[in-house]
C-alpha cells in the first residue's frame, strides 16, 4: 500500500478543484522509494484549478519525503567520484548559471549559498569568483564529499526550512534543479526568508513543460519531482515571500533545453501573487497540444540524435585524456561517467 495524501495546491492553497494531467509511463525513479509509492507505477500530476500550478498530487508526506533524503536513498552511491572529474563535467552549465546570475544581479563578491548543493562543484565554482559558500545538502554522502573533497566546511547536512540559524546573511542564493525536488516549499521559502539580506539576489534553475523542445519536459513529471514550475508560477511563489524578478530566461541553456533560468531580488515586501496565477485551461491545452507539437518541431536540433552526439563527445574527451594521463584509471573513469549519466533522469 502506498504512502502518498493529497495535498492542497502548494502555492495557492486551493485544495477542491484540479485539473487532471496525462503523464509519461516511462518513470524510472519510481521503483527506489520503497514502500513510499508501493504498487503503483508512475506518480499522479494534477493542474490547480485556481492558479494553474502543475504539482504531484496525491505525493507523499513532506515528512516522509525529507526522511528519504536525509536517509541518503535518493542517489545512488555505487561508485565513487572522481572531484576533478565532476568539475569538469558540471563546470559548463554551473558556469553559464552562475554568470547569467552575476550579470543580472550585479553583485561582484559576497556570501553565496546553495539549497541542495550535492557534491559541491557549484560552490567551488562560486568560490573560484571570491564568494564565501554556504549551503545544505541532505543526502549526508553527498554532503561528506563536499566537506572533504572540496573542503566546503560550512555547509550542512540538512533541509532548508524555518529553523535554519546563520551567522551572516546571504547576498546569493543559488539553486540548480533542486527546488523541484523540495517537499515543504512554505518551510524552505521561510528558511530562505530567515537567511537573506535586503537586497541579495536568488538564482534557480528549474525544469520546465513551458518553450519546451523535447520530450523530457513531460519526463520531468514523475515520482522524484514534486513542482513543476513556469517562470509565471515560480513569481507566483516568490511574490509571496517578497521576492521580485530582474530576469528570466528560457532558451539557450547548454544543460538542458527544457529549463528556465530565474534571478529575483529580496526586497522583504510580499506582493499580490494573484498577478501570476495562470489559466488553468490554457495549462491543459499547452501540456495537450503546444508542448508535443513543440517536441516533434525541435527533434532535428534537441532530439536523441544530437544527445547520443554530445554524449560521444564527452566520452571520447574523458577517454582521451584518460589515456594520456593515466590508463590505468579509464575503467573508472568510464563508470563514473556512465553512473552521472543514470543520475540525470532523477
Amino acid at each position: 500500500m502506498s504512502q502518498l495524501e493529497p495535498v492542497p495546491c502548494p502555492l495557492c492553497g486551493e485544495a477542491a478543484t484540479f485539473l487532471p494531467v496525462h503523464v509519461p509511463d516511462d518513470d524510472g525513479n519510481i521503483r527506489g522509494y520503497g514502500t513510499i509509492y508501493e504498487g503503483l507505477d508512475k506518480s499522479t500530476w494534477k493542474i490547480c484549478g485556481r492558479c494553474g500550478f502543475v504539482h504531484q498530487n496525491p505525493r507523499p508526506s513532506a515528512a516522509a519525503l525529507d526522511a528519504y533524503y536525509l536517509s541518503g536513498s535518493y542517489h545512488p552511491h555505487d561508485q565513487p567520484k572522481d572531484p576533478d572529474e565532476l568539475v569538469a563535467i558540471n563546470e559548463p552549465a554551473y558556469r553559464e548559471e552562475i554568470d547569467f546570475a552575476l550579470a543580472r544581479g550585479g553583485l561582484k563578491r559576497g556570501t553565496v549559498f546553495d539549497i541542495g548543493c550535492g557534491y559541491g562543484v557549484a560552490l567551488k565554482l562560486w568560490r573560484d569568483r571570491g564568494f564565501v559558500p554556504l549551503g545544505v545538502e541532505p543526502d549526508p554522502v553527498l554532503f561528506e564529499f563536499g566537506r572533504q573533497r572540496y573542503g566546503l566546511d560550512r555547509i550542512e547536512n540538512r533541509v532548508l526550512d524555518e529553523t535554519i540559524a546563520l551567522t551572516a546573511e546571504v547576498d546569493v542564493a543559488f539553486s540548480h534543479h533542486a527546488l523541484e525536488h523540495v517537499a515543504d516549499l512554505t518551510a524552505m521559502m521561510r528558511g530562505l526568508v530567515k537567511i537573506m539580506r535586503l537586497g541579495g539576489v536568488v538564482f534557480t534553475a528549474l525544469p520546465t513543460y513551458r518553450r519546451n523542445r523535447t520530450t523530457m519536459s513531460r519526463l520531468w513529471m514523475n515520482s522524484a519531482h514534486y513542482s513543476m514550475f513556469t517562470a509565471t508560477s515560480f513569481n507566483q511563489l516568490l511574490a509571496r515571500y517578497g521576492f521580485v524578478e530582474i530576469a528570466h530566461r528560457y532558451e539557450r541553456w547548454s544543460s538542458t533545453p527544457d529549463q528556465f533560468g530565474h534571478v529575483a531580488r529580496f526586497t522583504g515586501e510580499p506582493s499580490d501573487p494573484t498577478r501570476f496565477y495562470e489559466d488553468p485551461h490554457e495549462v491543459a491545452r499547452y501540456l495537450r497540444v503546444i508542448n508535443p507539437i513543440r517536441s516533434l518541431a525541435y527533434y532535428p536540433l534537441h532530439g536523441a540524435y544530437r544527445a547520443r552526439l554530445a554524449k560521444g563527445a564527452v566520452l571520447a574527451r574523458l577517454t582521451f585524456d584518460a589515456l594520456r594521463t593515466e590508463p590505468s584509471r579509464l575503467p573508472r573513469r568510464a563508470l563514473n561517467y556512465l553512473a552521472w549519466r543514470r543520475t540525470l533522469r532523477r
